[in-house]
């Protein structure tokens, strides 16, 4: 039985594996057809937002053991501070806002000659924006010691995470966006779900039922 405070982590865990184990099994074409569906760029998130902005973080087309253990670290530490509905607004609002700021950006730099229009059509998916929140949520807010493993995969994530942040590439602005929405937005749902357990912590507990005699 799942500990009451890791559904989170267990749902998205089995999600991101299925997901992305289903796609690296179909065959090249199909494959190809996939990713640019899924792809969260200007084209995409026009026509069909939704289903673009949730399957894109649920798969990677790079190493599935890395994400699959840095994800397990990030949300694992965060679920166990905010608790379930918490962590998840606070990947959800992390994803949504990573992508809809970085490909605003693109959609500026386009209007204004900066990057080529086919930039409209890039391929941009991937968990790295739930990842990025997480962890930084988890070095931010995490339990006593159990922020030191959050911390460590935070800083490892960000040796690569901001480069190409000088020139607006997207994967770097998305990162930045996922970091200070962890901090931000993860400020309040911390002070609620501490709040939480300090109110349940001093209920009184009702003394045993006599025995009977």
């Amino acid at each position: 039985m799942l500990p009451a405070r890791a559904g989170v982590t267990a749902g998205y865990v089995v999600a991101f594996i299925a997901t992305t184990l289903s796609v690296r099994t179909l065959p090249t074409p199909a494959r190809t057809a996939w990713l640019e569906w899924t792809s969260t760029n200007l084209v995409n998130l026009r026509d069909h937002p939704l289903p673009a902005l949730v399957l894109s973080g649920l798969f990677t087309e790079g190493s599935l053991t890395g994400w699959l253990l840095t994800a397990l670290i990030g949300l694992g530490v965060t679920n166990r501070a905010l608790g379930n509905w918490r962590t998840a607004t606070l990947i959800v609002c992390a994803h949504v806002g990573g992508t809809l700021i970085s490909q605003g950006i693109v959609a500026y730099r386009i209007a204004h000659g900066q990057v080529p229009a086919g930039d409209r059509f890039m391929i941009d998916v991937g968990p790295s924006y739930v990842v990025a929140c997480a962890l930084a949520a988890g070095a931010l807010y995490g339990r006593g010691l159990q922020r030191l493993p959050a911390l460590a995969g935070f800083a490892l994530f960000a040796v690569d995470a901001f480069a190409g942040l000088s020139t607006f590439e997207v994967a770097a602005v998305g990162h930045l966006c996922s970091v200070v929405i962890a901090g931000v937005a993860g400020w309040p749902l911390w002070r609620s779900a501490r709040s939480r357990t300090d109110r349940g912590a001093a209920l009184p507990v009702a003394p045993p039922d006599a025995a009977r005699v």
